[in-house]
């Protein structure tokens, strides 16, 4: 297995657990905005290393190409309503449509240090 099947694994992993604990925030009741947006935006960013590794992975690309959509809109969604961006462009900005949230993912996976690559 190559080194980049293997961070994709470890950062799939990562998110699980991400996943996992927000679980029990919301079940407790003290699920924060940045939580949650921590939350989106590394399921966003992996969602779009999912769709460029299809071809590597044997996974369906339709599937992940609905997966990466989905997760862009609600990063940008979340930081639309909680203005909550940390790249240049805020997700309010009118240059954000749907056709091109996987660019806004790229730009706060890229202001955050993640490689949604």
């Amino acid at each position: 297995m190559t080194e980049d099947l293997w961070s994709l694994l470890r950062s799939t992993h990562e998110v699980q657990l991400m996943t996992d604990a927000l679980r029990v925030s919301d079940a407790a009741g003290t699920t924060t905005p940045e939580q949650e947006r921590e939350y989106r935006l590394r399921r966003a960013a992996l969602a779009q290393r999912h769709l460029a590794a299809v071809g590597v992975t044997g996974s369906d690309p339709e599937e992940a190409r609905r997966d990466a959509e989905l997760t862009a809109s609600l990063l940008w969604k979340h930081d639309t309503l909680h203005g909550s961006h940390r790249g240049p462009v805020p997700a309010a900005h009118p240059d954000w449509k749907a056709s091109n949230l996987a660019d806004y993912v790229r730009q706060e996976a890229d202001a955050t240090g993640l490689n949604p690559r």
